[in-house]
Protein backbone atom coordinates (compact mmCIF):
# COMPACT_ATOMS: atom_id res chain seq x y z
CA UNK A 1 0.00 0.00 0.00
CA UNK A 2 1.32 3.47 -0.85
CA UNK A 3 2.19 5.85 1.95
CA UNK A 4 0.53 9.20 2.22
CA UNK A 5 2.32 12.21 0.74
CA UNK A 6 1.75 14.07 4.00
CA UNK A 7 4.82 12.21 5.26
CA UNK A 8 6.95 14.49 3.06
CA UNK A 9 7.09 17.05 5.82
CA UNK A 10 8.66 14.52 8.14
CA UNK A 11 11.85 14.28 6.05
CA UNK A 12 14.77 16.51 6.88
CA UNK A 13 16.42 18.60 4.22
CA UNK A 14 19.63 16.63 4.67
CA UNK A 15 17.85 13.42 3.76
CA UNK A 16 16.41 15.01 0.63
CA UNK A 17 19.76 16.39 -0.51
CA UNK A 18 21.43 13.04 -0.07
CA UNK A 19 18.76 11.26 -2.07
CA UNK A 20 18.96 13.84 -4.85
CA UNK A 21 22.37 12.51 -5.78
CA UNK A 22 20.89 9.27 -7.01
CA UNK A 23 19.83 9.06 -10.62
CA UNK A 24 19.49 6.48 -13.34
CA UNK A 25 19.86 2.70 -13.01
CA UNK A 26 18.89 2.74 -9.39
CA UNK A 27 21.19 5.58 -8.39
CA UNK A 28 24.42 4.93 -10.25
CA UNK A 29 26.11 8.14 -9.15
CA UNK A 30 25.76 7.87 -5.37
CA UNK A 31 28.56 9.75 -3.67
CA UNK A 32 27.38 9.11 -0.11
CA UNK A 33 24.51 7.23 1.44
CA UNK A 34 22.15 8.51 4.03
CA UNK A 35 21.97 6.55 7.25
CA UNK A 36 18.20 6.95 7.12
CA UNK A 37 16.49 5.22 4.21
CA UNK A 38 14.46 7.80 2.23
CA UNK A 39 10.76 7.29 1.68
CA UNK A 40 10.59 6.07 -1.93
CA UNK A 41 6.88 6.80 -2.02
CA UNK A 42 7.42 10.47 -1.14
CA UNK A 43 6.33 12.89 -3.84
CA UNK A 44 9.56 14.81 -3.24
CA UNK A 45 11.51 11.69 -4.20
CA UNK A 46 9.58 11.35 -7.48
CA UNK A 47 10.76 14.39 -9.41
CA UNK A 48 8.94 14.53 -12.78
CA UNK A 49 10.24 16.39 -15.80
CA UNK A 50 10.20 20.15 -15.14
CA UNK A 51 8.35 22.71 -17.24
CA UNK A 52 5.69 20.15 -18.23
CA UNK A 53 2.30 19.16 -16.91
CA UNK A 54 1.64 15.82 -15.19
CA UNK A 55 0.23 14.28 -18.39
CA UNK A 56 -1.88 11.80 -16.45
CA UNK A 57 -4.14 11.20 -19.44
CA UNK A 58 -1.28 9.42 -21.22
CA UNK A 59 -1.82 6.34 -19.03
CA UNK A 60 -5.02 5.61 -21.01
CA UNK A 61 -3.44 5.61 -24.47
CA UNK A 62 -1.85 2.15 -24.48
CA UNK A 63 -4.96 0.33 -23.15
CA UNK A 64 -7.13 2.12 -25.72
CA UNK A 65 -4.76 1.23 -28.56
CA UNK A 66 -4.61 -2.43 -27.52
CA UNK A 67 -8.39 -2.53 -27.09
CA UNK A 68 -8.95 -1.19 -30.59
CA UNK A 69 -6.65 -3.84 -32.06
CA UNK A 70 -8.80 -6.59 -30.56
CA UNK A 71 -11.45 -5.59 -33.10
CA UNK A 72 -9.19 -6.38 -36.06
CA UNK A 73 -7.24 -9.54 -35.29
CA UNK A 74 -6.55 -11.28 -38.63
CA UNK A 75 -7.68 -14.92 -39.00
CA UNK A 76 -4.06 -16.13 -39.00
CA UNK A 77 -3.63 -14.81 -35.45
CA UNK A 78 -6.64 -16.38 -33.76
CA UNK A 79 -4.33 -18.54 -31.66
CA UNK A 80 -2.83 -15.34 -30.19
CA UNK A 81 -6.19 -13.83 -29.31
CA UNK A 82 -6.07 -15.01 -25.70
CA UNK A 83 -2.67 -13.40 -25.13
CA UNK A 84 -3.92 -10.18 -26.73
CA UNK A 85 -6.78 -10.13 -24.24
CA UNK A 86 -4.40 -10.74 -21.35
CA UNK A 87 -2.18 -7.84 -22.44
CA UNK A 88 -5.16 -5.53 -22.95
CA UNK A 89 -6.64 -6.30 -19.53
CA UNK A 90 -3.20 -5.90 -17.95
CA UNK A 91 -2.73 -2.51 -19.61
CA UNK A 92 -6.16 -1.42 -18.39
CA UNK A 93 -5.31 -2.50 -14.86
CA UNK A 94 -2.06 -0.55 -14.93
CA UNK A 95 -3.86 2.54 -16.23
CA UNK A 96 -6.34 2.26 -13.36
CA UNK A 97 -3.41 1.86 -10.95
CA UNK A 98 -1.97 5.13 -12.27
CA UNK A 99 -5.26 6.98 -11.84
CA UNK A 100 -5.59 5.62 -8.31
CA UNK A 101 -2.03 6.72 -7.61
CA UNK A 102 -2.97 10.27 -8.60
CA UNK A 103 -5.99 10.18 -6.30
CA UNK A 104 -3.95 8.71 -3.47
CA UNK A 105 -1.07 11.15 -3.88
CA UNK A 106 -2.78 14.43 -4.74
CA UNK A 107 -6.24 14.24 -3.11
CA UNK A 108 -6.58 14.54 0.65
CA UNK A 109 -8.85 11.73 1.81
CA UNK A 110 -9.35 9.56 4.86
CA UNK A 111 -7.44 6.38 5.55
CA UNK A 112 -10.42 4.19 4.60
CA UNK A 113 -10.69 5.81 1.18
CA UNK A 114 -6.93 5.40 0.68
CA UNK A 115 -7.18 1.70 1.48
CA UNK A 116 -10.05 1.24 -0.98
CA UNK A 117 -8.19 3.19 -3.66
CA UNK A 118 -5.10 1.04 -3.14
CA UNK A 119 -7.08 -2.20 -3.52
CA UNK A 120 -9.30 -1.12 -6.42
CA UNK A 121 -6.85 -1.75 -9.33
CA UNK A 122 -6.03 -5.29 -8.19
CA UNK A 123 -9.68 -6.17 -7.64
CA UNK A 124 -10.81 -4.68 -10.97
CA UNK A 125 -7.99 -6.36 -12.91
CA UNK A 126 -8.72 -9.73 -11.29
CA UNK A 127 -12.40 -9.46 -12.19
CA UNK A 128 -11.51 -8.49 -15.76
CA UNK A 129 -9.22 -11.53 -16.09
CA UNK A 130 -11.95 -13.82 -14.74
CA UNK A 131 -14.83 -12.40 -16.81
CA UNK A 132 -13.16 -11.30 -20.07
CA UNK A 133 -10.25 -13.72 -20.46
CA UNK A 134 -12.13 -16.66 -18.91
CA UNK A 135 -9.34 -17.65 -16.52
CA UNK A 136 -9.67 -19.51 -13.22
CA UNK A 137 -10.42 -17.39 -10.18
CA UNK A 138 -7.06 -18.33 -8.66
CA UNK A 139 -5.13 -17.24 -11.75
CA UNK A 140 -7.17 -14.04 -11.98
CA UNK A 141 -6.52 -12.99 -8.39
CA UNK A 142 -2.82 -13.86 -8.34
CA UNK A 143 -1.99 -12.32 -11.70
CA UNK A 144 -4.30 -9.32 -11.23
CA UNK A 145 -2.75 -8.22 -7.94
CA UNK A 146 0.79 -9.21 -8.99
CA UNK A 147 0.50 -7.21 -12.20
CA UNK A 148 -0.82 -4.01 -10.60
CA UNK A 149 1.47 -4.10 -7.57
CA UNK A 150 4.56 -4.79 -9.71
CA UNK A 151 3.61 -1.95 -12.02
CA UNK A 152 3.17 0.39 -9.04
CA UNK A 153 6.62 -0.38 -7.67
CA UNK A 154 8.40 -0.08 -11.04
CA UNK A 155 6.50 3.14 -11.81
CA UNK A 156 7.54 4.75 -8.54
CA UNK A 157 11.16 3.66 -8.82
CA UNK A 158 11.30 4.87 -12.44
CA UNK A 159 10.21 8.36 -11.45
CA UNK A 160 12.62 8.30 -8.52
CA UNK A 161 15.61 6.79 -10.36
CA UNK A 162 15.38 8.88 -13.54
CA UNK A 163 14.68 12.26 -11.99
CA UNK A 164 13.54 14.91 -14.42
CA UNK A 165 13.34 12.50 -17.36
CA UNK A 166 9.60 11.70 -17.39
CA UNK A 167 6.33 13.33 -16.60
CA UNK A 168 3.91 11.17 -14.63
CA UNK A 169 2.09 10.23 -17.84
CA UNK A 170 5.22 9.49 -19.88
CA UNK A 171 6.56 7.24 -17.13
CA UNK A 172 3.23 5.41 -17.13
CA UNK A 173 3.47 4.65 -20.86
CA UNK A 174 7.07 3.46 -20.56
CA UNK A 175 6.45 1.23 -17.56
CA UNK A 176 3.25 -0.18 -19.05
CA UNK A 177 5.16 -1.14 -22.17
CA UNK A 178 7.97 -2.66 -20.11
CA UNK A 179 5.63 -4.77 -17.98
CA UNK A 180 3.60 -5.88 -21.02
CA UNK A 181 6.76 -6.93 -22.85
CA UNK A 182 8.01 -8.87 -19.82
CA UNK A 183 4.62 -10.59 -19.51
CA UNK A 184 4.53 -11.53 -23.19
CA UNK A 185 8.16 -12.69 -23.19
CA UNK A 186 7.74 -14.86 -20.09
CA UNK A 187 4.59 -16.37 -21.60
CA UNK A 188 6.28 -17.08 -24.94
CA UNK A 189 9.64 -18.32 -23.64
CA UNK A 190 8.09 -20.19 -20.73
CA UNK A 191 5.65 -21.96 -23.01
CA UNK A 192 8.47 -22.98 -25.34
CA UNK A 193 10.76 -24.22 -22.56
CA UNK A 194 7.90 -26.16 -20.97
CA UNK A 195 7.37 -28.34 -24.01
CA UNK A 196 6.10 -25.94 -26.64
CA UNK A 197 6.67 -26.53 -30.32
CA UNK A 198 9.51 -25.01 -32.33
CA UNK A 199 8.73 -21.85 -34.32
CA UNK A 200 7.56 -22.92 -37.75
CA UNK A 201 7.24 -20.03 -40.18
CA UNK A 202 9.71 -17.24 -40.86
CA UNK A 203 8.08 -14.53 -38.77
CA UNK A 204 7.60 -16.78 -35.73
CA UNK A 205 11.31 -17.63 -35.84
CA UNK A 206 12.35 -13.97 -36.02
CA UNK A 207 9.90 -13.05 -33.28
CA UNK A 208 11.29 -15.74 -30.98
CA UNK A 209 14.86 -14.54 -31.61
CA UNK A 210 13.95 -10.91 -30.94
CA UNK A 211 11.90 -11.64 -27.82
CA UNK A 212 14.65 -13.85 -26.42
CA UNK A 213 17.32 -11.21 -27.07
CA UNK A 214 15.36 -8.31 -25.57
CA UNK A 215 14.28 -10.38 -22.57
CA UNK A 216 17.86 -11.27 -21.64
CA UNK A 217 18.90 -7.66 -22.21
CA UNK A 218 16.18 -6.66 -19.73
CA UNK A 219 17.54 -9.21 -17.24
CA UNK A 220 21.04 -7.77 -17.75
CA UNK A 221 19.78 -4.23 -17.03
CA UNK A 222 18.09 -5.49 -13.86
CA UNK A 223 21.35 -7.18 -12.81
CA UNK A 224 23.21 -3.87 -13.28
CA UNK A 225 20.77 -2.22 -10.90
CA UNK A 226 20.97 -4.95 -8.25
CA UNK A 227 24.71 -5.71 -8.47
CA UNK A 228 26.86 -2.54 -8.79
CA UNK A 229 30.03 -4.63 -9.14
CA UNK A 230 28.90 -5.55 -12.68
CA UNK A 231 29.36 -1.91 -13.72
CA UNK A 232 33.16 -2.18 -13.69
CA UNK A 233 34.35 -2.05 -17.31
CA UNK A 234 35.98 -5.47 -17.56
CA UNK A 235 33.03 -7.21 -15.87
CA UNK A 236 30.56 -5.22 -17.93
CA UNK A 237 32.10 -6.27 -21.25
CA UNK A 238 32.52 -9.86 -20.05
CA UNK A 239 28.82 -10.10 -19.25
CA UNK A 240 27.93 -8.34 -22.50
CA UNK A 241 29.87 -11.05 -24.35
CA UNK A 242 27.96 -13.76 -22.48
CA UNK A 243 24.71 -11.96 -23.29
CA UNK A 244 25.64 -11.92 -26.99
CA UNK A 245 26.39 -15.65 -26.88
CA UNK A 246 23.05 -16.36 -25.18
CA UNK A 247 21.19 -14.33 -27.80
CA UNK A 248 22.87 -15.93 -30.81
CA UNK A 249 23.34 -19.50 -29.60
CA UNK A 250 20.50 -20.24 -27.17
CA UNK A 251 18.45 -23.09 -28.73
CA UNK A 252 15.10 -21.31 -29.05
CA UNK A 253 14.91 -21.85 -32.82
CA UNK A 254 15.91 -24.58 -35.22
CA UNK A 255 18.58 -23.98 -36.49
CA UNK A 256 20.27 -21.83 -33.81
CA UNK A 257 19.38 -18.10 -33.90
CA UNK A 258 22.65 -17.02 -35.52
CA UNK A 259 22.30 -19.52 -38.37
CA UNK A 260 18.59 -18.76 -38.72
CA UNK A 261 19.34 -15.04 -39.06
CA UNK A 262 22.04 -15.63 -41.69
CA UNK A 263 19.73 -17.87 -43.69
CA UNK A 264 16.92 -15.32 -43.45
CA UNK A 265 19.09 -12.44 -44.65
CA UNK A 266 20.66 -14.33 -47.55
CA UNK A 267 17.53 -16.11 -48.76
CA UNK A 268 16.14 -13.22 -50.83
CA UNK A 269 18.04 -10.77 -53.08
CA UNK A 270 15.54 -7.95 -52.57
CA UNK A 271 15.81 -8.41 -48.81
CA UNK A 272 19.58 -8.17 -49.06
CA UNK A 273 19.25 -4.97 -51.08
CA UNK A 274 17.05 -3.36 -48.43
CA UNK A 275 19.50 -4.48 -45.75
CA UNK A 276 22.34 -2.75 -47.62
CA UNK A 277 20.13 0.35 -47.89
CA UNK A 278 19.55 0.23 -44.12
CA UNK A 279 23.28 -0.03 -43.47
CA UNK A 280 23.91 3.00 -45.68
CA UNK A 281 21.35 4.96 -43.65
CA UNK A 282 23.13 3.91 -40.45
CA UNK A 283 26.41 5.19 -41.89
CA UNK A 284 24.70 8.45 -42.89
CA UNK A 285 23.32 8.78 -39.36
CA UNK A 286 26.76 8.30 -37.83
CA UNK A 287 28.23 10.89 -40.21
CA UNK A 288 25.50 13.38 -39.25
CA UNK A 289 26.13 12.85 -35.54
CA UNK A 290 29.92 13.15 -35.97
CA UNK A 291 29.52 16.33 -38.01
CA UNK A 292 27.23 17.88 -35.41
CA UNK A 293 29.62 17.02 -32.57
CA UNK A 294 32.53 18.45 -34.55
CA UNK A 295 30.69 21.71 -35.14
CA UNK A 296 30.78 22.35 -31.35
CA UNK A 297 27.27 23.79 -31.49
CA UNK A 298 23.94 22.49 -30.27
CA UNK A 299 21.72 20.90 -32.90
CA UNK A 300 18.71 23.01 -33.85
CA UNK A 301 15.25 21.70 -34.64
CA UNK A 302 15.87 21.36 -38.37
CA UNK A 303 18.99 19.26 -37.81
CA UNK A 304 17.13 16.95 -35.43
CA UNK A 305 14.37 16.51 -37.99
CA UNK A 306 16.93 14.87 -40.29
CA UNK A 307 16.52 11.78 -38.12
CA UNK A 308 12.76 11.90 -38.71
CA UNK A 309 13.41 11.85 -42.45
CA UNK A 310 15.87 8.97 -42.12
CA UNK A 311 13.41 6.92 -40.10
CA UNK A 312 10.74 7.48 -42.79
CA UNK A 313 13.19 6.07 -45.34
CA UNK A 314 13.63 3.02 -43.10
CA UNK A 315 10.03 2.23 -42.21
CA UNK A 316 8.01 2.82 -45.38
CA UNK A 317 10.07 0.53 -47.67
CA UNK A 318 10.32 -2.00 -44.86
CA UNK A 319 6.59 -2.15 -44.15
CA UNK A 320 5.66 -2.28 -47.81
CA UNK A 321 8.27 -4.72 -49.11
CA UNK A 322 10.07 -6.47 -46.21
CA UNK A 323 7.95 -6.33 -43.08
CA UNK A 324 9.77 -9.21 -41.34
CA UNK A 325 13.15 -7.57 -41.89
CA UNK A 326 11.85 -4.26 -40.53
CA UNK A 327 10.38 -6.03 -37.50
CA UNK A 328 13.77 -7.57 -36.78
CA UNK A 329 15.55 -4.25 -37.38
CA UNK A 330 13.36 -2.44 -34.82
CA UNK A 331 14.39 -4.97 -32.17
CA UNK A 332 18.08 -4.64 -33.08
CA UNK A 333 17.83 -0.84 -32.99
CA UNK A 334 16.11 -0.86 -29.60
CA UNK A 335 18.76 -3.19 -28.16
CA UNK A 336 21.54 -0.98 -29.59
CA UNK A 337 19.94 2.14 -28.08
CA UNK A 338 19.69 0.49 -24.67
CA UNK A 339 23.31 -0.69 -24.70
CA UNK A 340 24.62 2.71 -25.83
CA UNK A 341 22.57 4.46 -23.16
CA UNK A 342 23.92 2.12 -20.48
CA UNK A 343 27.47 2.86 -21.63
CA UNK A 344 26.79 6.58 -21.38
CA UNK A 345 25.02 6.51 -18.01
CA UNK A 346 27.61 4.25 -16.40
CA UNK A 347 30.49 6.14 -18.06
CA UNK A 348 32.01 2.92 -19.34
CA UNK A 349 35.17 3.55 -21.40
CA UNK A 350 36.04 3.95 -24.21
CA UNK A 351 32.68 5.07 -25.63
CA UNK A 352 31.23 7.09 -22.75
CA UNK A 353 32.81 10.45 -23.63
CA UNK A 354 31.72 10.36 -27.29
CA UNK A 355 28.19 9.35 -26.31
CA UNK A 356 28.05 12.13 -23.73
CA UNK A 357 29.12 14.66 -26.38
CA UNK A 358 26.41 13.41 -28.73
CA UNK A 359 23.79 13.68 -25.98
CA UNK A 360 24.78 17.24 -25.12
CA UNK A 361 24.72 18.22 -28.78
CA UNK A 362 21.29 16.79 -29.63
CA UNK A 363 19.37 17.14 -26.36
CA UNK A 364 16.33 19.40 -26.38
CA UNK A 365 14.08 20.85 -23.70
CA UNK A 366 12.38 17.48 -23.14
CA UNK A 367 15.70 15.82 -22.25
CA UNK A 368 15.74 17.51 -18.85
CA UNK A 369 16.96 14.47 -16.93
CA UNK A 370 19.96 12.22 -17.43
CA UNK A 371 18.07 9.84 -19.75
CA UNK A 372 18.23 10.50 -23.50
CA UNK A 373 14.46 10.38 -23.85
CA UNK A 374 13.94 11.90 -27.32
CA UNK A 375 15.74 9.27 -29.48
CA UNK A 376 14.11 6.45 -27.52
CA UNK A 377 10.68 7.99 -28.04
CA UNK A 378 11.29 8.45 -31.77
CA UNK A 379 12.18 4.77 -32.20
CA UNK A 380 9.47 3.49 -29.86
CA UNK A 381 6.77 5.76 -31.27
CA UNK A 382 7.43 4.65 -34.85
CA UNK A 383 7.77 0.98 -33.89
CA UNK A 384 4.91 0.66 -31.43
CA UNK A 385 2.21 0.03 -34.09
CA UNK A 386 4.27 -2.93 -35.35
CA UNK A 387 4.97 -4.27 -31.87
CA UNK A 388 1.36 -3.97 -30.67
CA UNK A 389 -0.22 -5.59 -33.71
CA UNK A 390 -0.58 -9.36 -33.68
CA UNK A 391 0.94 -10.84 -36.86
CA UNK A 392 1.98 -7.43 -38.27
CA UNK A 393 3.43 -8.99 -41.42
CA UNK A 394 0.23 -10.77 -42.45
CA UNK A 395 -0.56 -7.86 -44.78
CA UNK A 396 -3.82 -7.10 -43.00
CA UNK A 397 -3.62 -3.33 -42.55
CA UNK A 398 -0.56 -1.40 -43.70
CA UNK A 399 -2.16 1.96 -42.85
CA UNK A 400 -2.37 1.08 -39.16
CA UNK A 401 1.26 -0.05 -39.11
CA UNK A 402 2.27 3.28 -40.66
CA UNK A 403 0.64 5.25 -37.83
CA UNK A 404 3.91 6.12 -36.12
CA UNK A 405 5.66 7.14 -39.32
CA UNK A 406 2.73 9.26 -40.54
CA UNK A 407 2.28 11.04 -37.20
CA UNK A 408 5.93 11.59 -36.27
CA UNK A 409 8.01 11.12 -39.40
CA UNK A 410 5.69 13.00 -41.76
CA UNK A 411 3.24 15.18 -39.83
CA UNK A 412 5.43 16.34 -36.95
CA UNK A 413 8.38 17.00 -39.27
CA UNK A 414 6.26 19.08 -41.66
CA UNK A 415 4.74 21.02 -38.76
CA UNK A 416 8.18 21.79 -37.34
CA UNK A 417 9.73 22.89 -40.63
CA UNK A 418 6.77 24.96 -41.85
CA UNK A 419 6.08 26.37 -38.40
CA UNK A 420 9.66 27.54 -37.89
CA UNK A 421 9.88 29.07 -41.38
CA UNK A 422 6.40 30.42 -42.07
CA UNK A 423 4.59 30.32 -38.73
CA UNK A 424 3.10 33.72 -37.94
CA UNK A 425 -0.20 32.99 -36.19
CA UNK A 426 0.13 31.24 -32.84
CA UNK A 427 -2.37 29.03 -31.03
CA UNK A 428 -3.09 31.33 -28.08
CA UNK A 429 -0.27 30.95 -25.53
CA UNK A 430 1.16 27.95 -27.34
CA UNK A 431 4.46 28.27 -29.21
CA UNK A 432 2.99 26.25 -32.11
CA UNK A 433 1.55 28.03 -35.14
CA UNK A 434 -1.61 27.59 -37.19
CA UNK A 435 0.56 27.20 -40.28
CA UNK A 436 2.48 24.33 -38.68
CA UNK A 437 -0.75 22.58 -37.67
CA UNK A 438 -2.11 22.92 -41.20
CA UNK A 439 1.15 21.50 -42.58
CA UNK A 440 0.81 18.55 -40.17
CA UNK A 441 -2.61 17.60 -41.55
CA UNK A 442 -1.89 18.29 -45.22
CA UNK A 443 1.41 16.39 -45.24
CA UNK A 444 -0.18 13.26 -43.76
CA UNK A 445 -3.10 13.29 -46.19
CA UNK A 446 -0.75 13.90 -49.11
CA UNK A 447 1.52 11.03 -48.04
CA UNK A 448 -1.41 8.62 -47.71
CA UNK A 449 -2.79 9.74 -51.08
CA UNK A 450 0.58 9.12 -52.77
CA UNK A 451 0.86 5.69 -51.16
CA UNK A 452 -2.65 4.83 -52.38
CA UNK A 453 -1.88 5.99 -55.93
CA UNK A 454 1.26 3.87 -55.94
CA UNK A 455 -0.84 0.88 -54.90
CA UNK A 456 1.09 0.42 -51.66
CA UNK A 457 -1.70 1.20 -49.17
CA UNK A 458 -5.28 0.16 -50.01
CA UNK A 459 -7.79 2.76 -48.84
CA UNK A 460 -11.55 2.73 -48.37
CA UNK A 461 -13.99 5.53 -47.61
CA UNK A 462 -14.01 4.54 -43.94
CA UNK A 463 -10.22 4.53 -43.81
CA UNK A 464 -10.05 7.97 -45.42
CA UNK A 465 -12.51 9.34 -42.87
CA UNK A 466 -10.51 7.80 -40.01
CA UNK A 467 -7.24 9.14 -41.46
CA UNK A 468 -8.58 12.68 -41.72
CA UNK A 469 -10.01 12.51 -38.20
CA UNK A 470 -6.76 11.05 -36.85
CA UNK A 471 -4.65 13.70 -38.60
CA UNK A 472 -6.79 16.54 -37.23
CA UNK A 473 -6.78 15.24 -33.68
CA UNK A 474 -3.05 14.45 -33.72
CA UNK A 475 -2.31 17.92 -35.10
CA UNK A 476 -4.26 19.59 -32.30
CA UNK A 477 -2.55 17.48 -29.67
CA UNK A 478 0.83 18.31 -31.21
CA UNK A 479 -0.02 22.01 -31.04
CA UNK A 480 -0.99 22.08 -27.37
CA UNK A 481 0.69 19.21 -25.51
CA UNK A 482 3.87 19.64 -23.48
CA UNK A 483 4.41 15.87 -23.37
CA UNK A 484 6.88 14.06 -25.66
CA UNK A 485 4.95 14.09 -28.95
CA UNK A 486 7.10 11.31 -30.44
CA UNK A 487 5.44 9.01 -27.91
CA UNK A 488 1.94 10.47 -27.76
CA UNK A 489 1.06 11.13 -31.41
CA UNK A 490 1.60 7.57 -32.74
CA UNK A 491 -0.69 6.11 -30.07
CA UNK A 492 -3.45 8.62 -30.83
CA UNK A 493 -3.16 8.12 -34.58
CA UNK A 494 -3.00 4.31 -34.18
CA UNK A 495 -6.13 4.23 -31.99
CA UNK A 496 -8.27 6.38 -34.30
CA UNK A 497 -7.19 4.76 -37.57
CA UNK A 498 -7.57 1.31 -36.00
CA UNK A 499 -11.30 1.95 -35.53
CA UNK A 500 -11.88 2.03 -39.30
Amino acid sequence: MMRSPETDSEHSESGSSTDSQSSGLGGVHHKRRSTKRPDVFSLKAMAPRPNAGPGGWLCLLLPLALGVRLLHDPPKCRDQARMQWILTVSAGGMALETLCFFIYAFVKTGILVKCLVSLLPGVATSLAFYLLVDTSITFAVIVGFLMTSSYQQIYIYTLRGFKGSFTYGEASVFVQGLVLFATSAIHQLGGFLCGGSWPTDEFETLNMIMVNALFWLLVFCLALVLFPSLRKPYRFYLWMLQLLLAVTCMPVTRPLPLLALIQFLLRDRDRLSILVFYLLLVVLTCITVAWQIGSASKANTRVRKIFHLLIVLVYIPGLVFECALLYLATGVALAAFVVLEILRLLKVPPFADSLADAFRSFKDEKDAGELALTPFCLLIGCSMPIWMTACPCSGSDTLVLLSGILAVGVGDTAASVVGSKLGRNKWGKSSRSLEGTAAFVVSILLAVWLLEIAGLVPMTQAKWFATIFAALNSALVEAFTDQVDNLVLPLIFYTIVGMA
